[in-house]
């Protein structure tokens, strides 16, 4: 299956607009609550205050990204509408949520050992939360199974990946320094929304990629070599 061209990213760019209907209403509102959220400015001495606003705040992102995963795993086919994500989401939603919480708990432990493990957590697992929605019932497994089939395309998709990040990170710190309080989380989760579905679409992309069943080789006689259609993508 050929889901992208040169550039998983760029080829995501233009395919993410296919679920438009469902990933720009999901960022929207998700945008919307996260500002809300933080709207009563908890801090620490709040008592439970903080710690419920941050699970709020924790459960409303699991579900954007989960239905905008769910949206961006089709797009190689066409159009995406709110039943493929919903449906998708609703029918995976077990798997996905232990998924998640998982790959939490291991990039926090990660994290606090001098931070550098956890960003490698991160870097290994772009495709464990699809694989999730997806309905894979070993998901790591389908993973790493993704990575070592396209491990040129992986490793050059996170690198570039990795730079956007830093970059976006400088950008939201500014947009954070000049516009303050709700309005900058508006702005913030708005941009790192539309950054992140973008991010997901190409590994999605990679992903349906490395797991489409194997094309059978074209005859002879339709005018191409007997193994020319079983090459697939070059990775």
């Amino acid at each position: 299956m050929k889901t992208y061209r040169a550039s998983a990213l760029a080829s995501a760019f233009v395919r993410m607009w296919r679920g438009w209907t469902v990933i720009v209403p999901v960022i929207i509102v998700n945008a919307i609550l996260q500002a809300l959220l933080i709207g009563p400015d908890p801090t620490p001495g709040d008592g439970l205050v903080p710690i419920l606003l941050a699970l709020a705040s924790a459960l409303v992102f699991i579900v954007a990204y989960g239905l905008a995963a769910a949206a961006a795993l089709h797009v190689a086919d066409g159009r995406v509408g709110w039943p493929q994500a919903i449906t998708a989401l609703k029918d995976r939603a077990g798997g996905y949520a232990l998924s998640v919480v998982g790959l939490v708990i291991v990039i926090a432990i990660g994290l606090a050992l001098y931070g550098l493990p956890g960003l490698l957590v991160v870097a290994v697992t772009p495709f464990l939360l699809l694989a999730a929605l997806d309905g894979r019932p070993n998901v790591l497994a389908a993973n790493f199974r993704t990575i070592a089939r396209r491990p040129w395309r992986w490793l050059i998709t996170t690198l570039i990946t990795g730079l956007i990040v830093i970059l976006g990170s400088f950008i939201n710190g500014f947009t954070a320094f000049f516009i303050r309080g709700s309005a900058a989380s508006l702005v913030v989760w708005i941009i790192s929304g539309l950054v992140l579905a973008w991010f997901t679409t190409a590994w999605a992309l990679i992903y349906r990629n490395a797991h489409a069943p194997a094309v059978e080789a074209v005859p002879a006689a339709a005018g191409a070599p007997a193994d020319a259609s079983a090459m697939g993508d070059l990775e």
